[in-house]
């Protein structure tokens, strides 16, 4: 079996690579020169904007509420385990609805 090691050349112009730069150079200033609202669209533009602000205003606000519902929520959670917890180790038993601890009888 023979392998043989084959060669490509590849010719590379100059102007291609010139051309190139120019087209590139072009498609970025073409950007850089996006045109400017017109009045009736820079006012949707603001509409825009505010309605997404305040949309973004009352999602915070959700969240903050439904994480504050669960923190207490953990909380009181925690709070009858170490009172049952506290409860139990003197002999007593802990009532959730008055939160008092009563003598187990």
């Amino acid at each position: 079996m023979s392998h043989s090691i084959t060669k490509t050349k590849v010719n590379f112009s100059g102007k291609i690579a010139l051309a190139s730069v120019f087209l590139i150079a072009a498609m970025i200033t073409g950007q850089a020169q996006a045109n400017q609202f017109t009045p009736s669209e820079q006012v949707a533009v603001d509409q825009h904007l505010e309605i997404i602000a305040n949309q973004q205003e009352l999602s915070d606000e959700a969240m903050i509420q439904n994480q504050q519902q669960d923190f207490d929520a953990g909380l009181e959670s925690a709070e009858d385990k170490f009172m049952n917890s506290i409860c139990d180790e003197h002999g007593r038993e802990y009532d959730n609805a008055t939160e008092v601890c009563y003598e187990q009888q």
